[in-house]
C-alpha cells in the first residue's frame, strides 16, 4: 500500500505540473479508483484469512483488481500533450515502472494476481505504443516486454526467498518451542522422580538450610514394608505400580490439607518417601500420618494381581524445630520409622 500511495503522490505532482494535462488527469483518477478497489479486495482477503474462510471468491476479486491496476498504470504512459515538461514526463514513466516493480514484489505470495497485473500492463502499454507510431518507436514494444519479463522473474525469485525465509522462521520458532519444552522437561526431571512425579532427593537439598520462619513443620519418613518381597513375588512391574499408587496416596492426603500450608513430598529412593507438612500442630500431623498409612494399606485391593497383595507402610513422625538443620530432623524421623518397623510394621511412631 505504501508503494501505491507514494506512486500516486508522485504521479499527481507530475501530472498537475503539465499545463494541458487533458486525458492524463482522467487516467490518474482511474488509477486512484483502482487503488481503492485493490485496497478493498486485499482487506477482504485478509479478513477471510483471519477467519479461516474459503478464499476462492476473494482471490478472484483480488485477481480482477490487480488486472485493473496494471491497466490503469499502463494508461499513465499515454503520450503527454505537446509542450509538456520533459521532467514531468520522465517522472511519470519512472514512477510507473517503480510502482509496477514494487507491487509485483509485494504480491510474491499471490502469483496469479501479480501476473494479471503485469499482463494487463503489458497489453495496454503495447497497445499505446502501436496506436501512436508517431510518438513511440516500435522498439518500445520490445522494451516493455523485456521490462515485464524482468519484473516477473525478479518478483518470482523474491517470492521464493520470502517463502524460504518464512519457512525458516516457522522452523526456527518450532525448534525454539521444542527446545523450551525439552529444557522444561529436563528441569522437571532434575527435580522430580521420573516414576512417581514426586520431588527427588536432589530437590530435597534445597531444604537443607536452617528454618527461617515460625510456621510449624513436621517430617514424615515413609517406608513401604517388605517391598523387596513384593518385587520378588509379583515382579518389578507390580512394584512400580505400588510405588506410583503410594505417591498418589501421598498427594491425596496432602491435597486434603492444602489450605494449612505448603506441603511437599519426596521419593528419596527405592521404597522410601519423605513428606514435609507445614502449618499444622503435632496432633494434626499425626492424624495425617494415620490417613496416609490407611491409604497405603488400601493399595493392594486396587491392584489386579494373580495372588492377594498386601501393601503397608511404616511412618516415622517428628517436628522440624525452629533454627534446626533438616539433617537433624530427618535423622529423628528415620529413627521413628525404624521403631515402627521393629514394633511390627504398618504403624506410625512419633519422636520429639
Amino acid at each position: 500500500m505504501s508503494a501505491s500511495l507514494l506512486g500516486i503522490a508522485i504521479l499527481t505532482v507530475s501530472i498537475v505540473s503539465i499545463p494541458a494535462r487533458g486525458i492524463l488527469g482522467w487516467f490518474l483518477a482511474a488509477r486512484v479508483a483502482s487503488f481503492l478497489f485493490t485496497r478493498w479486495s486485499a482487506t477482504r482477503l485478509e479478513a477471510k484469512l483471519d477467519a479461516r474462510r474459503p478464499l476462492d471468491r476473494a482471490e478472484q476479486v483480488l485477481f480482477t483488481s490487480m488486472a485493473v491496476a496494471g491497466a490503469t498504470l499502463g494508461l499513465l504512459l499515454w503520450p503527454a500533450p505537446p509542450g509538456a515538461p520533459l521532467a514531468a514526463i520522465a517522472t511519470i514513466h519512472v514512477a510507473v515502472m517503480l510502482v509496477i516493480t514494487l507491487i509485483a514484489v509485494t504480491l510474491a505470495a499471490f502469483p496469479g494476481p501479480r501476473d494479471a497485473m503485469l499482463a494487463s500492463f503489458w497489453i495496454v502499454t503495447c497497445t499505446i505504443v502501436l496506436a501512436h507510431p508517431a510518438r513511440f518507436d516500435p522498439v518500445f514494444v520490445l522494451v516493455s516486454t523485456v521490462f515485464v519479463v524482468g519484473v516477473r522473474v525478479y518478483a518470482a525469485n523474491t517470492g521464493v526467498h520470502i517463502v524460504c525465509a518464512a519457512r525458516t522462521l516457522v522452523e526456527n520458532r518450532k525448534l525454539a518451542e521444542e527446545l523450551a519444552e525439552a529444557l522444561a522437561h529436563a528441569e522437571f526431571l532434575s527435580w522430580r522422580d521420573p516414576l512417581t512425579g514426586l520431588f527427588n532427593r536432589r530437590r530435597l537439598f534445597e531444604e537443607r538450610q536452617a528454618r527461617t520462619n515460625d510456621a510449624p513443620r513436621h517430617l514424615l519418613a515413609v517406608d513401604l514394608d517388605r517391598f523387596k518381597s513384593i518385587n520378588d513375588q509379583f515382579g518389578h512391574a507390580v512394584g512400580d505400580h505400588v510405588l506410583i499408587a503410594a505417591a498418589d496416596a501421598v498427594r491425596e492426603v496432602l491435597a486434603r490439607r492444602a489450605e494449612t500450608g505448603e506441603h511437599q513430598a519426596y521419593r528419596l529412593g527405592g521404597e522410601e518417601f519423605l513428606v514435609i507438612v507445614e502449618g499444622v500442630d503435632t496432633r494434626i500431623a499425626e492424624a495425617m500420618a494415620e490417613e496416609l498409612r490407611h491409604a497405603i494399606a488400601a493399595i493392594g485391593g486396587h491392584l489386579e494381581t494373580q495372588q492377594p497383595l498386601s501393601v503397608t507402610a511404616s511412618i516415622g513422625l517428628t517436628q522440624w524445630c525452629m533454627d534446626e538443620e533438616l539433617d537433624d530432623a530427618l535423622l529423628r524421623s528415620d529413627m521413628a520409622c525404624y521403631d515402627a518397623k521393629r514394633q511390627g510394621r504398618n504403624l506410625v511412631r512419633c519422636t520429639a
